[in-house]
């Protein structure tokens, strides 16, 4: 792909520096959106009346109240809000549960169509979480308010939960419930494999949220601690339906997450260790591996799947790199975002891997615990992608920790990181300490 390809598609996001998240997504949304107005209407079965309020929180202050029936204009939409002008002027947020979409006209020829005007508006979102040394990852498609259109419905996808499974220091946890009411519908659960970094915080998702399917690479652990987080698992009740379990790549299938998508399971533990080396080296190459496609942009999640040891040389991939080398073209693998294996370990990420992906951004998932008397990522490894393409550009979400002096204890900072995408362009936000951080201007491992 050429360099001027590459600097259309990927846009700084430095007018983030908004106070919180959710305003600032949607400030951007705005700046863009101005075609993409709909009409929406106030359910007639609520109670009482509808709070249009400041934020889109339920605890922000609420600006009026909008009687059963009354008629409003959408602005912008984020997850479970969207952000309307009443027709007296007034401009706030509502919660999308109790609005019903008005079927809109149809437009002139001088207009856009719709449909065109609504793709470029219907943002895909990937949060990369802090959760401290771990994998907490949140997808979140677009909801276009149109129920059963079967495509951006608005899906909730989590992939890995971060290594605490106490509700006061699950980190993931707490990212989901200042965006989600406590029992909304998690669409899928993706344990990419049974490390403690990994599946412990997604006992909480549980516990808060109704999961729908639930995919697991169906590695044999052993010991009682994942077999009782399985049975938590195997307990829950979604929408009064029992969850649906897919236990091992045979049984993954094609995930129905909007037409507008496009996931591939790529790699799972394939039920032989043969070749995937031993104890936490198979256990890291047991990683679920999907890939995620919306129009001209894909996402490839690696967990924590390994490509050869820390001493080997990075020329000649093993273990799960091997395998996808040899299964998939590298027009497969080519991804516009990588989220990096096994935290941006010295044992992933070989030279002919990172040539098929060819990614223009990398994500690390990573916090301040040493790992055989180092800490991760390792520079060397970053490296190799900088000396594949100097455009690339880094984000983590160990950001600033060792400066700050951060340990496992207190890393969980609000280093997050956030992607969002239209198919064609695409925009990151990271933050460090829970404050924006500007757009990188080089490949700095």
């Amino acid at each position: 792909m050429g360099a001027q390809t590459r600097e259309r598609r990927i846009v700084s996001t430095q007018k983030w520096a908004i106070s919180p998240l959710l305003v600032a997504l949607c400030l951007v949304i705005g700046a863009v959106s101005g075609s993409a107005q709909s009409r929406v209407r106030v359910k007639p079965d609520i109670s009482d009346c509808l709070n249009v309020r400041s934020r889109p929180e339920t605890s922000s202050a609420s600006k009026t109240c909008l009687a059963p029936g009354t008629e409003a204009e959408v602005r912008d939409s984020v997850p479970y809000w969207l952000r309307i002008r009443v027709d007296g002027g007034t401009v706030g947020w509502a919660a999308k549960r109790y609005l019903v979409g008005i079927e809109a006209s149809t437009p002139s020829p001088a207009e856009p169509s719709p449909a065109v005007a609504a793709q470029a508006n219907a943002w895909l979102e990937v949060h990369v979480v802090d959760v401290g040394q771990g994998d907490g990852i949140w997808i979140h498609t677009f909801d276009d308010s149109v129920r059963g259109n079967g495509m951006f419905e608005g899906k909730n996808i989590v992939i890995d939960g971060g290594p605490d499974a106490s509700d006061d220091k699950n980190e993931m946890l707490h990212y989901l419930q200042r965006r989600l009411p406590d029992g909304s519908l998690i669409d899928a659960l993706i344990i990419t494999h049974p490390h403690d970094d990994h599946y412990p915080g997604a006992a909480g998702v549980l516990n808060h949220f109704e999961i729908s399917d639930y995919y697991d690479p169906a590695y044999p652990k052993e010991g009682p601690k994942y077999n009782n987080f399985l049975a938590l698992v195997g307990s829950e009740i979604a929408r009064g339906q029992p969850i649906r379990l897919h236990m091992g790549k045979a049984q993954f299938g094609v995930p129905d997450w909007g037409s507008e998508l496009k996931p591939e399971f790529l790699y799972s533990y394939p039920g032989n260790p043969s070749g995937l080396g031993s104890g936490n080296t198979l256990e890291n190459n047991a990683s679920i591996v999907l890939k995620l496609t919306y129009g001209d942009v894909s996402f490839l999640f690696m967990g924590d799947a390994e490509g050869k040891n820390r001493s080997d040389p990075p020329t000649t991939p093993k273990y799960a790199e091997r395998i996808l080398l040899n299964e998939f073209p590298a027009s497969r693998l080519k991804s516009t975002v990588l989220k990096i294996a096994h935290h941006g370990s010295e044992s992933s990420s070989t030279l002919p891997f990172i040539q098929a992906v060819d990614p223009e951004i990398v994500l690390v998932s990573s916090g301040r615990k040493v790992f055989a008397g180092t800490f991760i990522p390792d520079r060397s490894t970053l490296q190799r992608y900088c000396a594949h393409n100097p455009r690339i550009r880094i984000y983590r979400t160990d950001q600033d920790d060792e400066a700050e002096h951060r340990t496992t204890a207190d890393d969980q900072d609000g280093d997050n990181i956030v992607v969002r995408t239209n198919g064609k362009t695409v925009q990151v936000q990271a933050f460090s300490n829970g404050h924006p951080l500007p757009a990188p201007t080089a490949c700095s491992p």
